[in-house]
């Protein structure tokens, strides 16, 4: 009941602040209590309907978080139950990090979204030679894939092994021709900040973004081969990749879920290292929107969809239908948003012309946050309606 009556003030807050007479404020603290009852029944409403184990949630108003909470389980087995402590996986969420990595290093005036890659990393192929910094960004550069989505490297090798093979392979497409999602892409995008910085990739991201903003409990992924991680999820899913060759082929789909295991390495940490929670991410998305880490100028380059040669855009679906610099979108007339989402579990929508931003993280791969964040974006601004 505490954390509702805190969320309540919290919508309250947002609306306006607290009315003068005591009617209207005990009307304005039931109007906030009861779209906090709202939301909480739609997310227990769909953790029942996708098998969702565990889930966090927050919201942001206004520049500000208005609500966040926690549900379900961490870990079925030994039933332990997500706390607003508890980290999460955000797999390729952490490509839109990168790119604010990148386009630190643009206001920096050491990178040139334009330059070709091989100005930084001068040992690339020559077939390489065309790709720009952009192309990789943006998933237009044609490179052939390093990982799939098991996160098996190139023929099971050893990161760098799988480095080298991969240069070794013809591209896919042309540059610059059209979008083709790739993990191969932000590999180079990490082995260029650590070029231009001088620092590992995971240092300079959290020196710039993470301990810069504050996320205590944001991380990359423990490559040392622990079992144990304290107050992080186990991850699980219904579904059993059938992956040929570097493409995933099918799917077989279990009734109950079964624990899955990612294991990271270093060289995929710009494509999807990170582990944070709902509220660290939030932290993260305000202190975007008010420009302190990257200007104005920099955050509409990173959220503004990159058409392909042809002039059309691509992305993930029928609403994620756009791609900027790491930063996915849903194109549309009403609500447009900015997307980020990974590994068909987490979810981040940004929703500038209503200034509301929603983080939806689970454990359940399969579990598609981005198929309900709209519905709870309904309940928190009035009038908000888009197609289901």
């Amino acid at each position: 009941m505490l954390d509702k009556i805190s969320a309540a003030i919290g919508l309250i807050a947002a609306m306006g602040g607290l009315p003068a007479s005591a009617n209207a404020r005990t009307s304005s603290l039931a109007e906030a209590d009861n779209k906090t009852v709202a939301i909480e029944q739609l997310i227990q409403s769909e953790m029942a309907e996708r098998g969702i184990p565990g889930l966090q949630l927050t919201v942001v108003q206004h520049g500000k978080i208005i609500f966040t909470g926690a549900y379900g389980q961490a870990n079925i087995e030994t039933s332990t139950r997500v706390t607003k402590q508890t980290v999460f996986p955000i797999n390729s969420i952490s490509k839109a990090v990168a790119g604010v990595a990148a386009m630190q290093l643009v206001e920096a005036g050491k990178l040139d979204l334009d330059a070709p890659i091989r100005t930084y990393l001068e040992a690339l192929p020559e077939s390489w030679s065309g790709i720009t910094v952009r192309q990789i960004l943006n998933h237009m550069s044609g490179l052939p894939e390093i990982s799939d989505d098991n996160l098996r490297l190139l023929d099971g090798a050893e990161p760098e092994a799988a480095w080298a093979k991969v240069q070794a392979l013809p591209l896919k497409l042309s540059p610059g021709t059209k979008f083709d999602y790739t993990q191969t892409n932000y590999v180079v995008m990490g082995k260029i900040v650590e070029k231009l910085t001088g620092k590992s990739y995971a240092d300079f991201v959290r020196d710039r973004q993470f301990d810069a903003v504050g996320m205590e409990r944001t991380r990359f992924a423990d490559v040392t081969g622990a079992t144990t991680k304290p107050q992080e999820v186990q991850l699980y899913t219904h579904l059993t990749l059938k992956v040929d060759g570097m493409k995933t082929v099918g799917v077989e789909r279990s009734k109950l879920p079964f624990a899955r295991d990612e294991p990271w390495t270093e060289i995929l940490f710009p494509a999807g290292g990170v582990r944070t929670t709902s509220t660290d991410l939030a932290k993260w998305v305000i202190a975007l929107q008010k420009q302190k880490l990257v200007n104005k100028d920099s955050l509409e380059q990173l959220w503004k969809p990159q058409p392909q040669k042809d002039g059309t855009y691509r992305g993930f679906s029928s609403t994620i239908n756009g791609y900027g610099l790491g930063w996915p979108s849903a194109r549309r007339a009403d609500h447009p948003a900015i997307t980020p989402v990974g590994g068909a579990r987490a979810a981040i929508f940004i929703y500038p012309e209503d200034d509301l931003s929603i983080v939806v993280l689970t454990n359940l791969m399969g579990a598609s946050p981005e198929k309900f964040v709209d519905r709870i974006a309904s309940i928190s601004v009035p009038g908000f309606s888009v197609e289901k």
